[in-house]
């Protein structure tokens, strides 16, 4: 680089660093080998295997450094009474108000459901979910919560992706969530 001027220099060099910053920061991919599971967490996030329960034949978390009690949960649950239904069955039942209804029945246990919409991804429909803990003793931070959810069915089973995230923040947030059920692959 003798015959390089020093500006030229200088950006070739910064750009180097930063190719090689960004490329440390790039998350790595997870998979779950026995179920099928796999995550590729978006830059910024970290995902890891962790217990859940025992429903769950995986579970990952998906977290920013540091996060302790927000950010998002992946789990999959096998359901083998769906192996004889395709994939086009499933997502046209996904689609019916009776289903939007039972996951809006069954999720309002413990939530304030806001929304439930449509939610598709590479060829499964699903349901994507707002929602707010509803308040409950002994928990002072359920009141101070939002939860974002995704819920795909497959013929293998179905999977869950939930987002926890601060309410005074959520709204900014929840494209980083988004993201994160984007980057799920679901068994199929």
């Amino acid at each position: 680089m003798e015959s390089v001027p020093m500006s030229v220099r200088s950006v070739v060099t910064a750009s180097v660093l930063a190719l090689s910053v960004t490329t440390c920061l790039a998350a790595e991919p997870l998979k779950d080998e026995a179920s099928g599971l796999a995550v590729l967490p978006p830059d910024g996030y970290e995902a890891s295997k962790t217990e859940g329960d025992p429903r769950y034949a995986a579970v990952f978390a998906v977290q920013k450094g540091g996060e302790g009690d927000t950010g998002c949960k992946v789990a999959f649950q096998a359901a083998p009474q769906n192996a004889a239904l395709g994939q086009e069955e499933i997502n046209a039942f996904t689609q019916k108000k009776e289903w939007i209804d039972l996951i809006r029945a069954t999720l309002a246990l413990r939530y304030d459901v806001a929304s439930v919409d449509p939610f598709e991804q590479g060829g499964l429909a699903g349901a994507a979910v707002v929602a707010d803990f509803k308040p409950v003793e002994g928990e002072p931070r359920a009141s101070e919560v939002r939860s974002y959810l995704v819920l795909i069915d497959t013929p293998k089973g179905r999977t869950t992706i939930v987002c926890v995230g601060d309410k005074a923040g959520f709204d900014a947030r929840k494209p980083e969530f988004e993201a994160i059920a984007r980057a799920v692959s679901p068994p199929r």
